[in-house]
């Protein structure tokens, strides 16, 4: 059965918790927890809340610059990114500019075996599937586990992307596209390898993406097409 991971992205610590609780009950297998939507003092209080579900959350605390909301200074994020990973979560989410500019961070990650998602993301385009290929490459560096999400313009876009996953070979790869025309990705990256896709529990954190309810019910009426 195709995995699936929600996204929480709530300003409080109560809030998260209380999301994560929905998202589980509703059927989610994995949480993707935006730690940048809280205030910085209050990080390391929802990783003490989430309590023994780390090991089903994916970590992430994304700057401004990469599409976050993170209100700190960048070393106050490289130091909690640096706590993040050391909680131990399913997933670490730190993005490829961060770990290409930050050795002493890579270098932890690495050396502590911090099982890490290495991400990046282009909020305008879909580029080149050879610029693509090459982030692939980069990525390789620091973990098998990546992610790279793009911005669809078209179908042609979406058919495009998929086609990296055969490229894709000794890694965990997530590869999907945002925007209307990225939708078809979300729901087919997980058929083409992906460990798990990402969705919403009720309202959407990004451009494109379905919430759980309908990432089921799409994935129920494939089985059923296959039965």
């Amino acid at each position: 059965m195709a995995k699936i991971c929600v996204t929480i992205a709530e300003e409080s610590v109560g809030k998260v918790k209380e999301q994560m609780k929905k998202a589980f009950e509703a059927g989610a297998d994995f949480v993707e927890v935006r730690f940048d939507f809280l205030k910085p003092g209050e990080v390391m209080a929802a990783v003490d809340i989430i309590g023994e579900d780390r090991g089903r959350c994916v970590f992430t605390l994304r700057s401004v610059a990469q599409g976050g909301k993170f209100s700190g200074t960048e070393e106050e994020r490289m130091r909690l990114l640096r706590k993040l990973a050391e909680a131990k979560p399913m997933l670490v989410d730190v993005e490829l500019d961060t770990l290409k500019v930050n050795d002493n961070l890579a270098d932890y990650l690495e050396l502590a075996s911090i099982p890490t998602l290495v991400s990046w993301h282009d909020f305008e385009k879909t580029p080149p599937n050879e610029e693509l290929s090459s982030i692939l490459t980069e990525m390789r560096i620091f973990s098998t586990y990546v992610k790279v999400v793009t911005t669809a313009k078209s179908v042609d876009d979406s058919l495009r992307l998929m086609a990296l996953y055969e490229g894709a070979l000794g890694l965990h790869p997530i590869i999907f596209a945002m925007g209307e025309a990225g939708v078809l990705t979300r729901v087919m990256s997980v058929l083409y390898g992906a460990p798990y896709t990402y969705a919403a529990l009720d309202r959407a954190v990004a451009p494109g993406q379905l919430t759980l309810a309908q990432m089921r019910k799409l994935y129920d009426g494939i089985k059923g097409n296959r039965s």
